[in-house]
């Protein structure tokens, strides 16, 4: 069953605040970005786990291996469940991160979070790829390619539009995890999402998690929006 990820896309700790609230007895994970980290960062996250719920730490690092490392390390002060980074910064960021954080798991006897790269945007596409020489025919065959490199250096998984899931679940097996941002109910605008799918669709996909944002933190009753999206991934 895919598991819905809210992301608190916001600037005042109060509105988080007001949204996880209205939301929590429906959603388990909760998704704090750089606009709500750089705004209340510690104050969110601290909230959200007096409710009880899981956290995905979107900060989507990309620097120097041992940058990206340490940076990766000082976030489990934060008991998060899911850390990111680019792909994009290869395959000894991504694998140097994945010891030092084992490492430190182990050292401390903590819980090691999901750690996931990050893959190609969902506001970029073909046009992208062509205008920075990116040579692969598809969003999907990069995507893959990605995915692949971090699988290869012990990543969780990655985030991937739903366009890509089938195809990283194919080649990179079940067990694999997908987080697909761009869902969008059919009833919602694009917005400056690109590569998007309905809930239902992503839920065929086999996608692990989706991350929706504006169509439950922007809607008049964001309860009722959760409860229409569940309703379209129950029928």
């Amino acid at each position: 069953m895919s598991k819905i990820i809210v992301a608190l896309d916001f600037n005042q700790f109060e509105e988080a605040k007001q949204l996880i609230d209205k939301t929590k007895d429906l959603i388990e994970y909760y998704k704090v970005g750089l606009e709500s980290y750089i705004s209340c960062g510690e104050k969110l996250l601290n909230y959200i786990q007096e409710q009880g719920k899981k956290i995905f730490l979107d900060l989507k690092f990309h620097d120097i291996p041992n940058t990206v490392s340490s940076a990766t390390v000082a976030s489990l002060k934060y008991n998060v469940d899911i850390v990111n980074m680019h792909t994009q910064g290869g395959i000894e960021m991504m694998s140097n991160t994945v010891k030092m954080v084992t490492d430190y798991c182990n050292a401390k006897n903590i819980k090691k979070p999901k750690i996931i790269g990050v893959t190609l945007l969902t506001s970029l596409d073909l046009d992208y790829m062509k205008n920075h020489r990116i040579n692969f025919d598809s969003t999907e065959e990069y995507v893959l390619h990605l995915a692949r490199n971090a699988k290869i250096s012990g990543l969780d998984g990655v985030v991937s539009s739903p366009k890509e899931t089938v195809i990283i679940k194919e080649n990179l097996g079940k067990d694999f995890i997908t987080i697909t941002p761009g869902i969008r109910p059919a009833y919602e605008q694009l917005g400056d999402q690109k590569r998007v799918m309905t809930p239902k669709e992503a839920k065929i996909t086999g996608t692990d998690f989706m991350v929706i944002g504006r169509p439950i933190t922007k809607a008049a009753d964001p309860q009722k929006a959760v409860l229409n999206i569940l309703e379209e991934l129950n029928d």
